[in-house]
């Protein structure tokens, strides 16, 4: 069992729940990881807030919902939705590629404003995004 005491210990369960399909048990860990001082989880904000649980919000949402990963020196993602939400986005820079990464139930759509071609993993399956350009991937239900 563990009890969460740490700040930094719901985002990284919460990574590692999405990553082996607990996609709820993620939810509920990224709501902790995000609502950690607004909710006083460990009742100590009088002493100041946890930045690392702010920084672990993102994580959770980046490296937990978008599933995304550096894979054989590719960008890798495997994105889902929590089904609290109907969508989200987030950016990413990777060696020169500024990516916007919108998810929704149904698609990711991944637009690149890099000047060069892309070459990422969407779920295992490789796509190719020209500079300046933008993919459409169906998700799994």
């Amino acid at each position: 069992m563990t009890v969460h005491e740490s700040s930094l210990s719901p985002c990284v369960h919460a990574i590692l729940a999405a990553e082996i399909g607990y996609q709820g048990k993620a939810y509920e860990l990224y709501l902790r990881t995000a609502r950690l001082d607004l909710d006083n989880y460990n009742n100590d904000t009088a002493d100041g807030l946890h930045i690392t649980s702010m920084a672990g919000t993102w994580m959770s949402v980046v490296y937990g919902f978008g599933g995304l990963r550096i894979l054989s020196d590719r960008l890798s993602l495997k994105p889902f939705a929590p089904e609290q939400w109907s969508d989200y986005s987030f950016k990413v820079l990777f060696r020169d590629h500024h990516l916007d990464i919108q998810v929704s139930a149904k698609e990711v759509v991944i637009a690149q404003a890099g000047r060069s071609e892309l070459e990422l993993l969407v779920h295992g399956q490789a796509y190719r995004i020209e500079a300046g350009g933008e993919i459409r991937v169906a998700l799994r239900s």
